[in-house]
């Protein structure tokens, strides 16, 4: 247990500080985030098809020629990506409903671990994971089909993910101090027991 705590306690942290930041940006100027985050995936592709390219063009071979056709679809594909952001702003509302889908299954995950810790609350935690895991879902489906409202209830999802994720490893590491006190309490009463019945049998 003391083990799990080391490994996910400071990636929880970082990664729930930038969906908590992250959310708030997307909250006070959506539009403006996701068409520059929309723009930078376009300049990355093309900059990688150019690349491809002229891989291909200052190089020679066989094992080179996929190079050509694959660098120059990455090209244009980031060329239009970049004229055009909104052309892929669903997309990027998947990804992020796939990462706070994802996200929300392993605090499910955690909130288990309380659960075999005897942490009374247990069942809020597992709610708790299961709304954020119901959010990716719903920025899944782009359920309210309104792009400006859509991005606002993705902002919204991203602090309730960051901030339930930082309540809830909070919990695992509390059920695991009081796991680990329980358990040394019970060793110490074990080895005053077996301590007694030695002196008994020293008499």
């Amino acid at each position: 247990m003391k083990e799990l705590l080391k490994r996910v306690k400071l990636d929880v942290i970082i990664s729930a500080a930038c969906c908590i930041v992250f959310g708030v940006v997307l909250i006070l100027w959506p539009v403006q985030v996701t068409t520059v985050a929309c723009k930078a995936i376009g300049a990355a592709l093309a900059v990688l098809g150019a690349f491809r390219t002229l891989s291909y063009l200052l190089s020679s071979g066989e094992k080179h020629r996929i190079n050509l056709p694959f660098g120059l679809v990455l090209l244009f594909v980031g060329i239009w990506i970049f004229v055009r952001p909104q052309s892929i702003q669903s997309m990027l509302l998947i990804g992020i409903g796939v990462a706070l889908f994802v996200h929300g299954f392993e605090d499910f995950k955690y909130a288990l671990e309380t659960k075999r810790n005897g942490y009374d609350s247990w069942a809020i935690l597992i709610l708790l994971a299961l709304l954020g895991m119901g959010f990716g879902a719903a920025c899944i489906v782009n359920c309210f089909g309104v792009i400006s409202v859509t991005l606002g209830f993705v902002g919204a999802a991203l602090i309730y993910d960051g901030i339930s994720a930082l309540w809830i490893v909070s919990r695992l590491a509390k059920a695991a101090h009081m796991f680990r006190l329980a358990a040394e309490d019970a060793q110490a009463v074990e080895v005053s027991s077996g301590g007694w019945e030695l002196s008994e049998d020293e008499e």
